[in-house]
């Protein structure tokens, strides 16, 4: 091809001539990187283009084979190769694999893409493409292959997996059940989903909330009402947070805290679901409740129990004091003033000093009792204390007198003390009234 197309060129004014000098300057002005084979392999043309890509000048390839070495490691041939040779497709396989398909444009061209670790300082993605030259009678004089650098689409793919792969890690591993809607319809959902619902990706997909719910809602709204409201208010860019009730295939039903977003796949709204299984939580709420109601039912219970015994005790209390009262009242009633006229009388020294020693053990143990309401009255003298007996029992001072053996003024001076110890001294108090209502 090389021989031919320089003969072309050479013939002065020639319309060939014309002809291979543009194909030359088309070649040389492309930016593509673009080399051209002769039917034996050799280079016949490697553009500008192609020596920036490869840094190999034209002059070290035009005529050579040097092509293969400048793209890979070991000796192997190119695409543009393999179609002067009219190489099988399976031979094509068996170098390319399935990084190559026939062209879409180009008859009997093919298009492939690979990575070239001799190219730059860390590899270079080229994606090429190869067609065969033919003359006038249709047959293959050569090839020319393109080459296009493609390491920065291919890096930022890999990027974009890779963030892809994250996510999806992300998605699958959450603990949380997530649901992807667009048009009110699941068209993606993690694990967590699945295992929520007990249902399969095939089978769960293409769903609508109203599938996966009961027709009502616990607080008695209709589930279709509600789902197109939150639907509606979530695409107008309000998000959403509320319980709501779903229902398996199996029947059960179960409680979850959901949190409704809007966002956007390739400018396509859709609809972002986390949903959080909230059953065991609701359970443990209710189970607290009902503790708190049976734990308050139960202090009511004690507080009345408690009532009920501060009141027996009250009421012990009270018998117990009247029981000491009743016997204070009772020693200086009937004790007290015979152990004062006893001592009165003509006895024996021994006999005296036992009476001493009696007297002084019933008044210490007066003093340890304490005294109530009575206590006024206790405080009283034996004589005084007969005396306000007879005051409560109706008998006048005469009365009094005759059976005390005392004179009547002294019953009235009597009288006059017992006033001044209950602290009627000067008030318009009747005496018997007021000892009446002591003893009542």
């Amino acid at each position: 091809m090389s021989q031919n197309l320089d003969k072309l060129i050479n013939k002065d004014n020639s319309h060939y001539g014309n002809e291979a000098r543009k194909l030359n300057q088309i070649l040389e002005a492309n930016p593509i990187p673009t080399f051209v084979v002769d039917s034996n392999s050799k280079i016949t043309h490697w553009n500008r283009a192609c020596e920036l890509l490869t840094d190999i000048p034209a002059a070290d390839m035009i005529g050579t084979e040097n092509h293969r070495e400048a793209f890979y490691s070991e000796h192997r041939e190119l695409m543009a190769d393999l179609i002067v040779r009219q190489a099988t497709p399976t031979e094509m396989s068996a170098l390319y694999g399935d990084r190559f398909n026939s062209s879409q444009l180009t008859k009997e061209g093919y298009e492939g893409e690979g990575f070239f670790p001799e190219l730059g300082e860390n590899g270079k993605w080229l994606f090429f493409t190869a067609a065969p030259l033919k003359d006038a009678n249709g047959d293959i004089i050569g090839a020319i292959e393109t080459l296009q650098d493609i390491t920065q689409r291919k890096l930022a793919e890999q990027g974009i997996r890779a963030s892809e792969a994250r996510y999806r890690h992300l998605f699958e591993s959450a603990n949380d059940a997530i649901f992807i809607l667009k048009d009110a319809r699941v068209v993606d959902c993690n694990r967590k989903a699945l295992d929520l619902f007990t249902m399969s990706r095939k089978a769960i997909l293409g769903r609508s909330p109203l599938e996966l719910s009961p027709k009502m809602q616990p607080g008695g709204a209709s589930t279709e009402d509600e789902v197109n409201r939150r639907i509606s208010m979530v695409f107008q860019s309000v998000p959403q947070l509320f319980e709501w009730r779903f229902l398996r295939t199996d029947g059960s039903q179960f409680d979850a805290e959901v949190s409704l977003t809007r966002f956007k796949v390739a400018d396509s709204p859709h609809a972002l679901a986390i949903l959080r299984d909230i059953t065991v939580q609701k359970k443990m709420i209710q189970t607290i409740k009902a503790r708190e109601t049976e734990l308050d039912e139960k202090s009511r219970y004690l507080e009345k129990v408690n009532q009920a015994l501060k009141a027996s005790l009250d009421h012990r209390e009270v018998e117990k004091r009247a029981v000491e009262e009743n016997m204070l009242v009772n020693l200086k009633r009937f004790v007290f003033p015979y152990i004062e006229e006893l001592g009165k009388c003509q006895i024996s020294m021994d006999a005296k000093a036992y009476l001493n020693i009696i007297d002084t053990n019933l008044n210490d143990i007066v003093s340890r009792l304490p005294k109530t309401v009575f206590s006024k009255y206790i405080d009283l003298t034996p004589t005084e204390i007969r005396i306000a007996d007879f005051i409560r029992d109706g008998k006048n001072s005469k009365e009094m007198a005759h059976l005390l053996g005392l004179s009547p003024s002294s019953v009235q001076w009597h009288r006059k003390n017992i006033r001044e110890k209950l602290g009627l001294t000067n008030k318009k108090i009747n005496l018997y009234t007021y000892l009446t209502s002591l003893a009542e």
